[in-house]
């Protein structure tokens, strides 16, 4: 390709020769017009326009060697292809290495648009190959301080590291900070989430108001009459018997020696609840027996 100057001096050979010779003068002003050098508007249009004409001069312009924007498409300069970015200069200064919608980004301080529903409560805030994903402590903390935003899968489960696209609980310390230890004892760090061990469960709120007090698959479970005997839902609600992992009123008897009994008169087990004696007895909180599973008297589980 014929630098500015060697242009300039082919036009006035050929005005010499021919005369007057206007689409050259304009092709060779607008290679030579800082345009052309920075947004690679180096190709005389219609009406003298100087536009972007081809990849070449894309790839001459500061938009490809500074900010990444490479290849020509639709009649500009854009980044197509990370491979594009990554030769840039705001690749090796700012890390905006990945393409995204014709330019070049940094995917681990980006939240996209097709995203949003699942970045706050999952992390996954990218599309990165095809799907959205995790790949910074922002999107899983949703901040880079310490603290991490109070509804970010780091301060609620504890998911506080990105690993393979997803937020993962990496230490037991991440996990004590989260609301799922405190709630649910979730407090050890295990294949990347947050589990209950036997220990945390029988220190844990969920072993003396529920009775459970001991620990299956990651998480509290109640599997003794003495552990939901010694719970406040069995002096509250009569829920003192274990079944399938938590405590229910199993019969009558369960019901009779607990304050829901004295104070509302729901004397009688139903559905793993204490309800009212007659037809259309419900339970404590006025729902159906079979579908509930605390009640509000005293107000403590409301």
């Amino acid at each position: 390709m014929l630098n500015p100057s060697k242009m300039l001096r082919c036009c006035w050979l050929l005005w010499l020769v021919g005369g007057v010779l206007p689409a050259c003068d304009e092709a060779a002003s607008c290679k030579s017009a800082p345009a052309c050098s920075q947004q690679g508007k180096c190709t005389a249009g219609d009406a003298g326009k100087c536009i972007v004409g081809s990849a070449r001069d894309c790839n001459s312009s500061e938009l490809c060697t500074v900010h990444g924007r490479c290849s020509f498409v639709q009649g500009a300069c854009t980044a197509a292809s990370d491979a594009d970015c990554k030769s840039s200069q705001d690749c090796q200064k700012q890390q905006t290495c990945e393409a995204y919608r014709g330019s070049c980004v940094d995917l681990a301080k980006s939240v996209h648009a097709e995203c949003v529903n699942r970045c706050e409560a999952d992390g996954l805030c990218v599309m990165s190959g095809g799907k959205c994903a995790a790949l910074s402590r922002l999107h899983c903390a949703g901040t880079m301080d310490a603290k991490p935003e109070a509804t970010s899968p780091c301060a609620t489960q504890g998911r506080c590291n990105a690993e393979n696209g997803r937020c993962t609980a990496a230490s037991n310390e991440d996990c004590a900070r989260s609301v799922a230890c405190k709630d649910e004892a979730r407090c050890a760090a295990k294949d990347g989430l947050c589990v209950a061990t036997a220990q945390d469960c029988a220190k844990s709120s969920a072993c003396s108001s529920s009775g459970k007090c001991d620990a299956s698959n990651g998480t509290c479970v109640a599997t003794s009459s003495a552990a939901c005997r010694k719970s406040a839902r069995c002096k509250l609600e009569g829920a003192c018997s274990p079944k399938d992992g938590a405590c229910i009123a199993a019969t009558s008897g369960d019901c009779q020696q607990a304050s829901v009994c004295a104070q509302a008169k729901h004397c009688q087990a139903q559905g793993g609840v204490c309800v009212g004696s007659g037809p259309g007895a419900t339970s404590a909180s006025g729902g159906p027996p079979d579908k509930v599973r605390s009640t509000t008297v005293g107000g403590l589980f409301q």
